[in-house]
């Protein structure tokens, strides 16, 4: 069936965030309606998943313009179709090489996702990858490194669950991790962290 492979090739094997299929601009888009408890200090900004990749990019770029007008209609692609196999690779390979911005590095920010616990032992976890979209790591392939975020906490948090919503305030850097579950190209020293469900 061409549209169930289709939608397979597009969400599962190719791990693409559905915000950037379903041309959304903004990955958080998710979380983005419940607001934040308090204001950030002055000197912290509050960032958005978006402001973490380069302007411009766009990993269907390397596909086709995959789901773009006049670009490649997935829909109609066999899981065996050369093309269907090379838009696999292609966007498999521009995830793998997601850009990071590395001027964001040293700044104190602020940032809002839901949490992917590394490791959670007796007393919580000090331990985690923060990314845009429920189900991340877990339920589906991991984003682009430019999209997650590693989190190591002086001492345990209690709380903080798989798909848990977090907010971290600390220093962005830019460090790319490799762990069991993704590959990170930012790490987030924090200052606070609030778990809010």
């Amino acid at each position: 069936m061409p549209w169930t492979s289709a939608a397979l090739l597009v969400v599962v094997a190719i791990g693409v965030p559905a915000g950037l299929l379903l041309n959304r601009t903004d990955p958080s888009q998710a979380i983005a309606s419940a607001p934040l408890a308090t204001e950030p200090p002055t000197d912290v900004k509050t960032i958005a998943w978006t402001e973490l990749m380069p302007p411009g990019w766009d990993p269907r770029l390397k596909a086709g313009q995959a789901g773009q007008p006049g670009g490649i209609d997935v829909a109609q692609l066999d899981d065996n179709d050369p093309v269907a196999r090379q838009m696999l690779k292609d966007l498999r390979d521009a995830f793998d090489n997601a850009p990071v911005r590395p001027e964001l590095d040293g700044r104190r920010v602020r940032l809002r996702g839901y949490a992917v616990p590394v490791g959670v032992g007796w007393g919580g976890t000090d331990e985690f990858l923060l990314v845009p979209t429920f189900g991340a790591c877990i339920h589906s392939p991991p984003p682009p490194p430019n999209q997650i975020v590693y989190v190591k906490t002086p001492s345990k948090i209690e709380g903080v669950r798989a798909m848990s919503i977090v907010t971290v305030t600390g220093t962005l850097q830019v460090h790319a991790l490799n762990s069991a579950l993704a590959t990170s190209g930012y790490r987030l020293v924090p200052e606070t962290v609030r778990v809010e469900r």
